[in-house]
């Protein structure tokens, strides 16, 4: 993982400390917060400890992660005087805690979407197995395109990302079998257009004017085109007015 700034792992029953161990693909679950600022504002910090703590009492691990806790973990660790842009990954499985913090990668614009046929194991929690996902992950550069899973033909969600299709400024996400996002949650919350959730089929994609991405590596994002199935944009206007939306939230 390029421009770790730490990496820390600990025994979540005495946060004893142990050598580093990221967790992947094992029986967990996991979050990732953006951090912004100087001192740093940690985005969606309330939502995404929620977040966590429904999927690990879901896959049955006994530990809660609280903001106290997390605020003991991070100490001196954090820097009041440096101007961060950076992403806080937060991993939990059935022994251990493991933390990291790294640069937060900027997208590029236009961005591209890459469709794969692949659903994630249970893909209503942010589970750890995610072995498929960095196999495609390693084969694109994620600062200009993503990689969209579908099943069966449906749209579900972006490897790091949840899918907003956009048609007569009206917001369209896919029914179910994907993880509902903090960022799109934070969307979802508070923006006035109208939210449909449907099966988006693949082939219907050309339907939709704007396919748009959201999540706390990409922000808000936009997608340019899918080569695949001839799919170009055909606006902007929803994705400029989340992306102010978003961004009145990380000045305020």
């Amino acid at each position: 993982m390029a421009n770790i700034l730490f990496k820390k792992s600990y025994l979540h029953k005495t946060f004893d400390k142990i050598p580093y161990e990221s967790l992947w693909n094992t029986k967990g679950a996991f979050t990732t917060i953006r951090l912004i600022g100087s001192p740093p504002k940690f985005l969606f910090l309330k939502d995404h400890l929620n977040n966590l703590n429904g999927s690990i009492k879901k896959i049955n691990i006994d530990f809660i992660l609280k903001s106290s806790t997390l605020e003991n973990l991070l100490r001196n660790k954090i820097k009041t005087n440096v101007k961060y842009d950076h992403l806080l990954r937060m991993a939990v499985n059935s022994k251990k805690i493991s933390i990291t913090l790294r640069k937060r990668l900027k997208c590029a614009a236009p961005l591209k979407g890459i469709l794969v046929n692949y659903q994630r194991p249970n893909p209503s929690i942010k589970n750890l197995y995610y072995k498929k996902i960095f196999g495609y992950l390693k084969k694109i550069n994620s600062e200009y395109c993503e990689v969209i899973l579908m099943n069966k033909k449906n749209i579900l969600e972006g490897c790091t990302t949840n899918i907003i299709c956009v048609k007569n400024k009206k917001l369209y996400l896919p029914k179910t079998k994907y993880y509902f996002g903090t960022t799109l949650q934070f969307i979802a919350r508070y923006t006035k257009r109208k939210i449909v959730k449907k099966n988006i089929n693949v082939k219907d994609l050309n339907f939709f004017d704007e396919i748009l991405l959201t999540g706390s590596g990409k922000g808000i994002a936009k997608i340019q085109s899918i080569p695949q199935v001839k799919w170009n944009s055909k606006s902007s206007v929803i994705f400029k007015e989340l992306h102010d939306l978003y961004n009145s939230y990380i000045t305020q």
